[in-house]
């Protein structure tokens, strides 16, 4: 019996002597591990590079890029999905998502609604041609280009940009026809002279150059119209107005991305030059 006891309270000892040291260690002895939230980021899947589906899966500088945001938060299961462009933000809205990630920029519209991260790129434009064209050149203002035709998708910034020009200048226009053709295509019919110019994120423009071999030239935009273009220069990661926390975990490692590099890796990866913001 007295040989019984012994080992019982040997048993106990190191037992004892095992929550002791898990407790200092920091460890919970009760067993249980910290909650693991599911973050769900939609995306539209386009436009390539920044968002696109390779066999099969989900990729892109903007993909890479929070993924290599999400690595640093262990609190977090990210789970990306493709969505219409149009549902992302009402997604969000509902809380049905947490993340929108589509090169999204800001405007006052969307600064009601969502929070956005800080900045993840640092976009610039540029003005392209057929390398035959005859109006091959730089470009200050709208009316640099008066007279001449291009095509853009409804909606988008720089269509949007245009159509508040040809309101204001009847008698210098440009003459905009829409499209809902993918960029390539519009970017071919550039080529082809078909359109004279077409005005697009110079990251993206020098992506499709290489990727296609298109016969086509960029011109520096500049002066006015890169104001009017670039009147915020960066895009976000763009959340739901009820996720303060996730925003600042976000931001926190997304600032530990760019400043340790990975961010220009992931950019010279798909643009051979880095577009990643400036942190001090």
């Amino acid at each position: 019996m007295k040989l019984r006891h012994k080992i019982l309270f040997s048993l106990l000892g190191v037992g004892l002597v095992a929550s002791l040291m898990a407790c200092k260690n920091g460890e919970k002895v009760s067993g249980k591990t910290p909650e693991v939230r599911t973050i769900i980021a939609a995306t539209g899947g386009a436009p390539k590079p920044f968002t696109y589906e390779e066999d099969g899966k989900l990729t892109g500088q903007n993909i890479d890029l929070l993924k290599a945001v999400f690595k640093k938060l262990p609190q977090y299961k990210l789970q990306i999905v493709k969505v219409e462009f149009s549902s992302m933000f009402s997604g969000v809205t509902s809380g049905r998502y947490q993340i929108a990630v589509n090169n999204l920029t800001k405007n006052e519209e969307r600064e009601k609604n969502y929070l956005f991260s800080d900045p993840i790129f640092k976009n610039a434009y540029v003005v392209a041609f057929s390398d035959k064209s005859s109006h091959i050149k730089a470009a200050n203002t709208w009316s640099d280009l008066a007279g001449l035709s291009t095509i853009g998708s409804a909606g988008v910034n720089t269509t949007t940009a245009i159509e508040e020009y040809n309101k204001a200048n009847s008698d210098r226009s440009i003459n905009l026809n829409y499209s809902a053709e993918d960029l390539k295509s519009q970017l071919e019919g550039v080529e082809s002279g078909k359109y004279d110019f077409i005005v697009m994120d110079k990251p993206m423009f020098e992506f499709y150059q290489e990727e296609y071999d298109l016969n086509l030239i960029e011109k520096e935009i500049s002066g006015d119209l890169e104001s009017a273009l670039l009147p915020e220069p960066n895009s976000y990661f763009v959340l739901g107005k009820e996720e303060k926390t996730l925003s600042e975990d976000i931001n926190k490692a997304l600032k530990e991305v760019i400043l340790e590099g990975t961010s220009k890796k992931i950019n010279d990866n798909y643009f051979g030059e880095d577009y990643s913001p400036d942190y001090q």
